[in-house]
């Protein structure tokens, strides 16, 4: 069995009019026209076929047929009020699911995920490490977080920060026979490599770092290689040799005293990091929530 449709814009216009006993101030509830307000009324009646008001000189008086409709709506749009109300709270509340680049969790997001869990209680973030593309509706991830251009169809992207690297060691490196005080010194060093990049040609490495800085006595070829840059970071940390860390992500070793930056020349990554989420999802409130307290959070640092 169908259900009937009811004329809804109707019934709406009826039910502001009969409570202000105004088509005008109706109209400026509705944010129409008084003549509008007074078309879809004239409509309602001639679909139930009775007469909702009597029209006065100076106002709108309810016919008793009125009075019964009125009262019955009334509940009705407090109930759909409420259930709307739920929903957008339901929406605002409860998992956000977001996934995000490995080194992003691990050297900021993880850090700063108690303050978010202060400020938003009710928003419990589930978060998986990963660089793959994604299908947001399939996959069930409500946002992400990556590493790239911005430019990402059908999504939303809002910039978080640029990302450039340089050489950083830790400050036991510094205390042996080789320091640090010109480029040339890493010929005595290991150097370690991120090869997470590799996939752009226009991403500097070892090689070109040291061709900006004039470092000829340098093999750039050597040393061990990494897949992810968090690792090639944790690496440099325990003492193994000299990295060309991501500068914001380290921002906090680097404060920590867990790694320094023996030479000033930072070259750009090329790439920023970015949130990322469907269109459709622009509106969701623990989104918009969220993406909020990233650019905060990102201003402060």
């Amino acid at each position: 069995m169908s259900r009937r449709v009811y004329p809804l814009n109707s019934l709406r216009a009826f039910e502001a009019s009969a409570r202000q006993l105004s088509f005008v101030k109706a109209a400026q509830e509705l944010h129409v026209t008084p003549a509008a307000v007074s078309h879809q009324v004239k409509r309602l009646e001639a679909y139930l076929g009775v007469q909702l008001f009597r029209r006065l000189p100076r106002g709108l008086l309810l016919a008793e047929t009125g009075q019964v409709l009125l009262s019955e709506l009334r509940e009705i749009f407090q109930q759909l009020d409420k259930a709307m109300e739920r929903v957008m709270e339901s929406e605002s509340r409860g998992g956000l699911t977001i996934s995000v680049a490995p080194i992003f969790a691990v050297k900021w997001l993880v850090p700063r995920l108690r303050r978010f869990d202060d400020l938003y209680p009710d928003i419990d973030v589930r978060m998986s490490s990963s660089l793959g593309l994604i299908d947001f509706q399939r996959d069930g991830f409500d946002a992400a977080v990556r590493l790239g251009s911005g430019q990402y169809p059908g999504l939303e992207s809002v910039k978080l920060f640029d990302e450039s690297v340089i050489p950083m060691c830790s400050p036991r490196l510094l205390d042996g026979p080789h320091g640090l005080h010109a480029p040339d010194d890493l010929h005595h060093h290991v150097l370690l490599h991120n090869d997470s990049m590799a996939y752009d040609p226009l991403a500097p490495d070892w090689r070109a770092w040291l061709k900006a800085v004039d470092a000829t006595r340098v093999d750039a070829s050597r040393g061990p290689h990494f897949g992810q840059p968090d690792h090639a970071l944790q690496a440099a940390i325990d003492g193994a040799g000299v990295v060309l860390g991501w500068q914001y992500l380290a921002a906090d070793d680097i404060l920590a005293g867990r790694l320094i930056q023996p030479f000033s020349l930072a070259l750009p990554l090329g790439s920023s990091f970015y949130l990322v989420y469907p269109e459709a999802y622009t509106s969701r409130k623990k989104i918009t929530v969220f993406r909020d307290w990233l650019i905060e959070e990102v201003g402060q640092d």
